[in-house]
């Protein structure tokens, strides 16, 4: 399906959105935190939106082409988070396994995020299923919250189910589809898994003030991590193949 332009800009708005609560957050310690996890949800409901459209039924591609879309920026950001932090890694944290408990607030608060994205990307061939028909969708969404009764994260398969439903549409915003809010998009996981850190070094040389001297820089790094990182990593995932029979269809 055609590429819709309107999302990725609103991708690059939505990360704005979380840098900017971040700041706010640490400016007034801890207050408004809430507000990063509208943009977060809304993320996960344009993943399940952008990747049932991309959907080809190749479940082993897929799943490759994730982690070596995803990982490297990852590895990168929880790396350096660490390095921050002043600790040893917890190396099942690499393998987006949450581990013994992965302390975000420590380490890099948003990749916590990454980890759901992950793992939801097991139940891809479902959701693109229940994509196709209102009531499957429905049944797919509600047993997602009748599982989160006792695994609290499913909760969240809700968000991806929904935006598999809302992909058989098409949406176009002039605004969004414009340069700067493309460039944002552009750089949008980067910023997103970068920025927390950045922000945290300007509050540990400047106190609550540098959070706000730091969004400059936030953006700056983001590009770089975009660059060096991100770039090459989403040419890679296009080259990936994978031939499991037993995974391919779905």
């Amino acid at each position: 399906m055609r590429r819709l332009l309107a999302l990725d800009g609103l991708r690059g708005v939505l990360a704005c959105l979380v840098v900017l609560d971040h700041v706010i957050c640490a400016l007034c310690s801890g207050p408004f935190i809430i507000l990063a996890q509208i943009p977060v949800a809304i993320f996960f409901i344009l993943s399940g939106l952008v990747l049932t459209r991309a959907w080809d039924g190749r479940f082993a591609t897929f799943l490759a082409r994730r982690v070596v879309r995803l990982w490297p920026v990852y590895a990168v950001t929880l790396a350096a988070g660490y390095a921050l932090a002043q600790r040893p890694p917890e190396w099942l944290e690499f393998a987006w396994i949450p581990y013994p408990a992965y302390d975000g607030a420590a380490i890099n608060a948003p990749i916590w995020s990454l980890i759901v994205e992950v793992w939801a990307a097991l139940a891809m061939p479902a959701v693109v299923w229940a994509s196709r028909e209102k009531r499957r969708a429905l049944a797919l969404g509600l047993g997602f919250l009748a599982v989160s009764l006792a695994l609290p994260i499913m909760i969240f398969g809700m968000l991806f189910v929904l935006g598999g439903y809302l992909s058989r549409g098409e949406y176009r915003c002039a605004v969004l589809e414009r340069a700067l809010p493309q460039w944002l998009g552009r750089v949008s996981y980067s910023l997103y898994l970068s920025h927390w850190l950045v922000i945290k070094v300007g509050v540990m040389a400047f106190g609550p003030v540098g959070a706000v001297a730091a969004v400059p820089a936030a953006f700056g790094v983001a590009w770089l991590v975009w660059w060096t990182v991100e770039r090459p990593a989403i040419a890679a995932s296009r080259r990936v193949q994978v031939r499991l029979p037993g995974l391919q269809a779905a």
